[in-house]
């Protein structure tokens, strides 16, 4: 069967010499022909610890070189990876455990006590601080799992409720990476500063640049400075990276440039307009904001338009189409449905595969967004996340813009409360800057919002908390009963 090991393969025949990781040391780096050796050895020693082709493995290790190797060579067994992610709460890890059938678990010495309760034997330690053992299941995989020739199990954000398995095939992971590839042209030439976490950004982004022969280049930490000079000493062209890592960026008040630098996403979350015109006063350099959805893949990058189209995510790459439906929210903001290659295979639990689920291969993506006369899409936020106050709708990021203009709010959540006769009213939750909170009435934020947003938008109560509850892929939690608690 098609599998994603023999593409990395490919390369390394092509190239066996040129870097493949970079860092996170200075001295640090893996050519391609090393970091398939170390695959290779790690696979021999999984396989003797009896992972098979067919084997559903949770992954429990946190982002590196080491994330690379071990995912890589599972798939040299033939084994399905599920990412767990190390950030993941107890519980979270939990609920992955308990929906999926697992044969075994991969997991980081240090680490492995959190999912020990759930294994059936002692580990086996292996090389590399690496650890595996056997998974006691009570499921089975569903009806058709291994005719999917599954490579990939990844929990969806679950940013209103709660999330599902999304499963992907080698052959949708390879379509996809071709795909974004239309618009990245990512090659030899190419060394990407990786900034996220491998277990929520590794179907497309790793794959894609192994697959296409670039270097990955670790940075020791993610501080701004740090980015900067790993940038800069290593050549950079690529970043991918959230909007804290380019705002703590642009904070930066070293005189170091970023000349090799050609392209720099943000993803994960909105970008705000003031970190994009920091970041390109600070470095000349434009913000390209992307739509990556994991059911779908990367359909949209404003790659030739980030100035001139802020806000944007970019025009379609010529693999999808899109389908504005009309929602009853006004003539510009419709519901996003998309088409095209790499969608993705099954969701797990409850199974229900591509087929059930797709009408002619459309799929209901749960934004709302608008096409401008260019074919630029804009996205507006999701379905899901409208407030809607006696049938007056708004989003939740409309009045969280208008939070964090205030000098003294450092971040800002808001989300929908039930409310006995109005259905709904809009709440915030607001971590004040630098602790002030004594000095930020509710009052006052109320009164600030009053100016700059009709009074329905306004919010009905506003919290103040010392963190916002989020996503492990860092998105914010809206659904009130999945907030932190304990915090105001």
């Amino acid at each position: 069967m098609f599998n994603l090991i023999d593409i990395f393969l490919k390369i390394v025949e092509a190239q066996p010499e040129h870097t493949a990781v970079a860092g996170p040391g200075n001295d640090e780096e893996l050519n391609y022909r090393q970091l398939a050796e170390r695959i290779d050895a790690l696979a021999c020693e999984l396989y003797d610890a009896g992972i098979r082709p067919g084997h559903c493995v949770g992954l429990h290790y946190p982002s590196g070189k080491n994330y690379i190797v071990i995912n890589y060579a599972l798939w040299r067994c033939g084994a399905c990876v599920v990412p767990i992610p190390v950030e993941y709460v107890p519980d979270e890890k939990k609920r992955i455990f308990s929906d999926i059938c697992l044969n075994f678990v991969v997991s980081k010495v240090g680490i492995y006590s959190v999912v020990a309760p759930h294994c059936s034997e002692s580990p086996n330690r292996l090389s590399d601080d690496v650890v595996v053992a056997s998974v006691e299941s009570h499921k089975e995989h569903p009806p058709g799992f291994f005719e999917i020739n599954p490579a990939f199990l990844r929990f969806t954000s679950g940013t209103t409720g709660a999330s599902k398995g999304v499963l992907l095939s080698h052959e949708t992971i390879f379509e996809r990476i071709h795909a974004a590839n239309d618009a990245l042209r990512i090659g030899p030439d190419d060394r990407i500063i990786w900034l996220l976490s491998m277990s929520h950004h590794f179907a497309v982004s790793i794959v894609a640049y192994l697959s296409f022969g670039a270097t990955i280049v670790l940075c020791r930490d993610h501080f701004g400075r740090t980015i900067i000079e790993t940038t800069a000493m290593r050549s950079g062209t690529i970043i991918y990276g959230s909007p804290i890592h380019y705002e703590l960026m642009a904070n930066d008040r070293s005189s170091l440039q970023l000349p090799s630098l050609r392209l720099a996403i943000s993803t994960t979350t909105s970008l705000r307009n003031e970190v994009a015109e920091s970041f390109h006063a600070r470095f000349g350099k434009s913000l390209s904001q992307a739509y990556g959805i994991i059911e779908i893949g990367l359909p949209c990058i404003n790659i030739d338009a980030p100035q001139n189209k802020f806000g944007s995510v970019g025009r379609l790459l010529p693999a999808y189409e899109i389908c504005m439906d009309d929602v009853g929210m006004g003539e510009e903001l419709k519901a996003i449905r998309l088409r095209g290659k790499g969608v993705f295979d099954a969701y797990y639990c409850p199974w229900q595969t591509r087929n059930e689920l797709l009408e002619d291969g459309w799929f209901s993506t749960g934004d709302l967004g608008m096409l401008d006369e260019d074919g630029y899409l804009y996205i507006k936020g999701r379905m899901k996340e409208v407030v809607n106050i006696a049938g007056m709708k708004f989003f939740p990021q409309e009045v969280e813009q208008v939070l964090l203009s205030h000098p003294d709010v450092e971040d800002a959540c808001v989300y929908s409360h039930k409310h006995e006769w109005r259905g709904e009213v809009p709440y915030a939750r607001v971590v004040a800057k630098n602790g002030i909170k004594q000095q930020l009435a509710e009052k006052e934020l109320k009164i600030y919002c009053s100016k700059f947003l009709s009074a329905y938008k306004v919010p009905d109560k506003i919290l103040f908390v010392q963190i916002l509850s989020r996503t492990a892929s860092g998105k914010l939690i809206r659904d009130e009963a999945r907030m932190n608690v304990g915090k105001e």
